[in-house]
This record gives C-alpha cells, sequence and structure tokens, in this order.
C-alpha cells in the first residue's frame, strides 16, 4: 500500500478519529483528507505540474501539515525549508531543487525577500494568513473547487520530497525520497511503537526528517494522532501533552533537556508520556536517570536523513548510551578505510542498506556516487558492536581526533565531563600541535551560578580517562555553536581555532 493510500485508509478506517492537533484544535481524519484534497487541487489548479518542486517556508502548525500531504496527493515533490535559515541560505535550496511554487507565512517572507532572489522567479505564493494587498491566502488553497477533477495517480516510486542536509560538512545536499521511502518509514516506525493507538507529539521542526517522516507522515500512516507544537516551545510542549495525554515524544538530547527543566520549573500531568525516543547526539546518564524520573525511560536510536530510524533500543531492553539493534529489514555493517568488515568490539563505519533508504541526492550525481558502495549507505559515523548485538556510537570520521596516533572519540570525552556537576554543555574537538598531531580541547558552559576552574576540570577527568584522551586545554563559553535542529556544530568550534592559530601566527611572523 503506497503513502497516499494508507492514509486515505487510515480516514476511512477511523473517520471521526483526531488526525492532527494544534493549541486547541484538533481535525479529524476525514476533516483532514478532504482539506488536502482540496489543496492538492488548488495546487494543480494554480498551474502547478505534477513532479514540480513546491518550497513550504511555514511554521510547526495545521498548515503545513495539510500543505504537505496535499502537495503529496497532487504529485508534486516537497521542499521543507527550516524557518531559522536566512535568505542567502534559502535563495541556494530554491535554486538546487529547482522549486517552482512557495508556500509561506507573512513574517518568514518578509524577512527573506531582499536577499533570496530566486523568490521571484517562482510561479506564484500562498500565506498561511488571510489576504492582504493582494497576496493569496492559504485559505484559498482550503476551499473546495468548483470542479473536482481527480487527483493524479502516485507511483511508488515516483520522487516525494526533498530533505536538505543541515550543511556541518558543505553545502545542504537534498535527499530524495520517494513514496515508498517514506511509506517504509512509517513501517520501520511502527517497529518503535508508533502505531495507532499512539498520540504522537511533534516538538521538532516538521522540516526535518525526525519530525516529517518518522513522526507526523508515519503517524498518519499507521492511523495514530499528531499533536503539533512549535520547536523550542516547552511550556507549550507540556500543555500539549497534558492536554492530549501524548504518549509517544521523540526528539534531540537538548529537546529533553529543556522539556525536563520546563517540567520540573511547572509541573504538569505526563504520565502518559510513556515511549520517548531520542536521536541527533549521545544521551548522557545523568539526563537519561534524571528523565526517567520525572517522565520515563528515554530510548536512544539512530538515524539519519537518508535512512532513518536504522537502530534502537527498545522499552524494556536499554542499554544506556547505545544506539541499540537494528530493526527488521535494516542492516547494519562495520567497515574499516578499505571497506572490509571490521570484528566485534573493533570500531569502524556504519554501513547501512534497508526498504526506506534515499535513493541518492537531488541533482547530485557525484555526491550519490560517493555516499553509496555496491547498494549500501555510507555513513560517515563511527561505531562498534559488542557480543550482544548493540551498538554503540564513537563519534564522525571527520570529527575523531588523532593524538600522536591514537584516536580519541569527543562523544567518550562529553560523556565524562557532562558527569561533572557543574558542566552544562560540552563540546569536544582537536586542536593541531606541531607534535602530536592534535590535542584534546573541551568547550564548556557552566549551569547557571557555578564556578570551575579548568585544572579542576580535567583533574575529574583523568579520574576515568586515559591520559591521551584528556583535555589539554578547557575553554568556558555562554553557550555553543548549534545548528538550526539544535545539533552542536563542533565544526565551527574547529574553523573558530584555526582562526586564532593563523592569526597568531600572523603576528608572529609580524
Amino acid at each position: 500500500m503506497s503513502l497516499i493510500e494508507a492514509i486515505k485508509s487510515s480516514a476511512l478506517r477511523s473517520p471521526a478519529k483526531a488526525a492532527i492537533a494544534f493549541n486547541r484544535e484538533s481535525w479529524t481524519y476525514a476533516e483532514f483528507d478532504r482539506l488536502t484534497d482540496n489543496i492538492g487541487r488548488n495546487i494543480l489548479a494554480a498551474g502547478v505540474e505534477p513532479g514540480d518542486r513546491v518550497a513550504f517556508h511555514l511554521q510547526n502548525g495545521p498548515a503545513l501539515a495539510m500543505g504537505y500531504i496535499g502537495c503529496l496527493k497532487a504529485g508534486c515533490i516537497l521542499v521543507p525549508i527550516n524557518t531559522r535559515l536566512k535568505g542567502r541560505e534559502i535563495d541556494y535550496i530554491l535554486r538546487q531543487s529547482g522549486s517552482a511554487f512557495y508556500i509561506g507565512q507573512p513574517d518568514l517572507h518578509a524577512g527573506i525577500t531582499a536577499t533570496c532572489p530566486a523568490l521571484s522567479g517562482l510561479n506564484g505564493c500562498y500565506f498561511s494568513e488571510e489576504a492582504t494587498g493582494g497576496i493569496s491566502s492559504f485559505a484559498t488553497l482550503l476551499r473546495t473547487p468548483t470542479h473536482l477533477e481527480p487527483l493524479p495517480t502516485i507511483a511508488s516510486d515516483q520522487v516525494a520530497a526533498i530533505m536538505y542536509t543541515s550543511g556541518t560538512t558543505a553545502r545542504p545536499k537534498g535527499v530524495v525520497h520517494t513514496h515508498e521511502s517514506l511509506a517504509q518509514t512509517a513501517r520501520a516506525m511502527e517497529q518503535m511503537n508508533l502505531d495507532g493507538d499512539q498520540v504522537a507529539l511533534v516538538m521538532s521542526s516538521m522540516a526535518h526528517m525526525v519530525a516529517f517522516g518518522m513522526v507526523f507522515l508515519s503517524a498518519l500512516q499507521n492511523g495514530a494522532t499528531t499533536v503539533i507544537t512549535r520547536p523550542f516551545e516547552f511550556q507549550s510542549s507540556l500543555d500539549a501533552i497534558a492536554q492530549w495525554t501524548c504518549t509517544y515524544l521523540f526528539g534531540l538530547p537538548v529537546m529533553f533537556k529543556l522539556l525536563l527543566e520546563a517540567q520540573l520549573s511547572a509541573p504538569r500531568n505526563v504520565s502518559s508520556a510513556r515511549s520517548c525516543f531520542c536521536g541527533g547526539d549521545s544521551v548522557q546518564p545523568a539526563l537519561q536517570n534524571a528523565f526517567q524520573r520525572s517522565f520515563s525511560h528515554i530510548c536512544e536510536a539512530y538515524g539519519a536523513t537518508e535512512i532513518a530510524p536504522m537502530s534502537w533500543n527498545r522499552p524494556g531492553d536499554i542499554r544506556v548510551g547505545s544506539i541499540g539493534k537494528p530493526g527488521n529489514g535494516i542492516e547494519l555493517r562495520l567497515a574499516d578505510s578499505r571497506g572490509n568488515d571490521v570484528k566485534p568490539g573493533q570500531v569502524g563505519e556504519i554501513y547501512v542498506r534497508g526498504p526506506h533508504l534515499t535513493k541518492g541526492y537531488w541533482q547530485d550525481a557525484e555526491a550519490t556516487t560517493a555516499a553509496f558502495d555496491k547498494g549500501w549507505f555510507r555513513t560517515g559515523d563511527l561505531a562498534h558492536m559488542d557480543s550482544d548485538g548493540y551498538y554503540w556510537f564513537a563519534g564522525r570520521k571527520k570529527e575523531i581526533i588523532i593524538r600522536g596516533g591514537s584516536n580519541v572519540s569527543p562523544q567518550e570525552v562529553e560523556a565524562v565531563l557532562h558527569e561533572h556537576p557543574s558542566v552544562a554543555e560540552v563540546a569536544v574537538v582537536g586542536r593541531p600541535h606541531p607534535i602530536w598531531g592534535e590535542t584534546v580541547v573541551a568547550h564548556v558552559v557552566l549551569q547557571p551560578g557555578q564556578h570551575l576552574e579548568g585544572r579542576e576540570l580535567i583533574a575529574f577527568a583523568r579520574e576515568s580517562l586515559a591520559e591521551y584522551k584528556l583535555p589539554e586545554t578547557v575553554v568556558f563559553r555562554s553557550d555553543l555553536p548549534k545548528s538550526p535542529t539544535g545539533k552542536i556544530q563542533r565544526r565551527e568550534l574547529r574553523e573558530e581555532q584555526q582562526a586564532q592559530v593563523a592569526g597568531l601566527a600572523a603576528v608572529q611572523a609580524s
């Protein structure tokens, strides 16, 4: 059954059940199906053709949720845009994707018009609020057309979405997903307990794979209810859990940390939240323990925009700190630099294949070729597997610090430093060294009101880490650079250090 057929099936099976909810409003599956049919027909009536790319520049909410599905029903290709991106970044995405249509909201649109010339070449702009000054409103797309033209038949191998990566290593790449790969994502998520009995909370940006594909689309296909909130508005997320008795949560570690802080400051009834999955970075044991006391166990999971999920911990069978085991139909292997399998216990690059794997990168044959090896996707992530088949994340290949020929995992050092009660956040990176090749530098944000000397933190880490893994320098900061999704940007820290070294060398040369 295709993605659209599965959503239709959910509407036929449970027409009166809430499909989505936002704030205090909800839309049944029957209403959602009818309104998204209208959107699909109205998009086509506006001159957009099946296969055209449609850019969505909206905050999380019902307009974005309905717009996505209406676009898919029209046979068009979604191009979700993160609302935290600037005009020039969006201009690149619109041009690289060849987007023909833009659906946005007034404040976001106004903020990019001066720096996003690609907007002027689009066929039309629809906004989520009422029409002003001749600008069409999103309500126009919701109206029932006078002539109910049939919507196109969607082939399973038809491209459904182009999901742009965060661009942490280079220019953002457009990850291509078909209707079939997204449908298979939903089937994989059913293995992660996201079935029709769940009420799933969206608290991250629906421009990214976790909220868009793993939660929202999967919930619709599997007949669950999706409760939508705005990213990083954790008081609203807690209100939503209490009001709609949300049972299913998925987010980044920083989101669970801030959600916990919001709950401790103003407690709500969150007893319904029994399935809590977390990915995107390592969950520190201290957060795991604290979150369990107020909510439930955090099940760490692992995935990428190209294929998600890949592996996860199962409720009742959690190995804290691991990324769990792969699901049914998903194959993982660990390989060395020559592509040969490594032995259990040894660190290797994660290779993966499965039915929900991307077909490649949009208009980028070179990047696609580089990312695949005989049908296996090379993630660029490192891990080792223990004797019980659990995988343990060991960092990104480009983030590994090589000190005197010995590999140092930033995540391992960060996990130890996080155990110090004065530490709120930490990022570990390598700094070039003329003798050792690289040395370890820890960038640390302290808990409010705390004071700590670098030598004290190093002495604390010495109790748990070998000497070559210890930070030689501790840099205390007010915050750490983060991506639009909330991931710590270690690359920015490395570039900052390189600029400082280059500046010092220039001063010494003069």
